[in-house]
């Protein structure tokens, strides 16, 4: 995990201290140390989620050098407001709406396309993880990242948790914060959009008509 600087908030340098340690405990008894300030319970949540966290990030957002920063800002927000959880077996949940939270912001903030610069040259290229290489290397993730790229951000957010993260649609409700019904509409739309242009492209055609088949 990468080391912030000196002015970054506390909460990031009790995450690095705790990593050394074990925690053993369900999510509930790893709720209350974290609010408790446990700095071992605060590395384990971390350990615990962030493969989720950074697959939610990636499949939303694309491949981006700053990925590391933005997965390393969701737990500093988780961090710094998780006294506002009340049900400890709603943690998964409710960190799944702070990294949307997350991806959603940097999708309507954002003016630059990090997703289509796939193959960086020089020192930037060390600074990607090999696994996000790797991913990106396929013409297919690709071109789903080009279509995505037209989509407005609510409907590009709910296109990616459903079929690239795989997130079942009572688990993105809660992530986007939305109620089912408002949540299959805007899925029903950006599906239409995404096949609609999935049959067009020479990458995609085959798989998006067989999926409607």
């Amino acid at each position: 995990m990468p080391v912030r600087p000196a002015s970054e908030p506390a909460e990031s340098k009790k995450l690095e201290d705790s990593r050394s340690v074990t925690f053993l405990g369900d999510d509930a008894a790893l709720v209350a140390g974290v609010q408790a300030g446990n700095t071992v319970a605060m590395g384990a949540l971390y350990d615990r989620y962030v493969g989720d966290v950074r697959r939610i990030l990636l499949h939303t957002l694309g491949p981006r050098l700053d990925l590391a920063d933005l997965v390393q800002d969701v737990f500093v927000n988780v961090l710094s407001s998780v006294r506002s959880l009340r049900e400890a077996g709603a943690l998964r949940g409710w960190l799944f709406q702070v990294t949307v939270r997350t991806a959603r912001k940097h999708l309507r903030s954002s003016t630059r396309r990090w997703w289509l610069k796939l193959w960086p040259e020089g020192d930037e290229l060390e600074l990607q993880p090999a696994a996000m290489l790797e991913e990106s290397s396929s013409d297919a993730v690709r071109a789903t990242f080009r279509i995505l790229s037209g989509m407005v951000a609510e409907d590009r957010l709910v296109f990616s948790l459903r079929y690239v993260s795989g997130l079942e649609l009572s688990e993105m409700a809660d992530a986007c914060d939305m109620s089912l019904s408002t949540l299959k509409r805007r899925l029903w739309r950006a599906e239409k959009r995404f096949f609609a242009e999935a049959r067009e492209d020479d990458t995609l055609r085959h798989w998006a008509r067989g999926d409607e088949s």
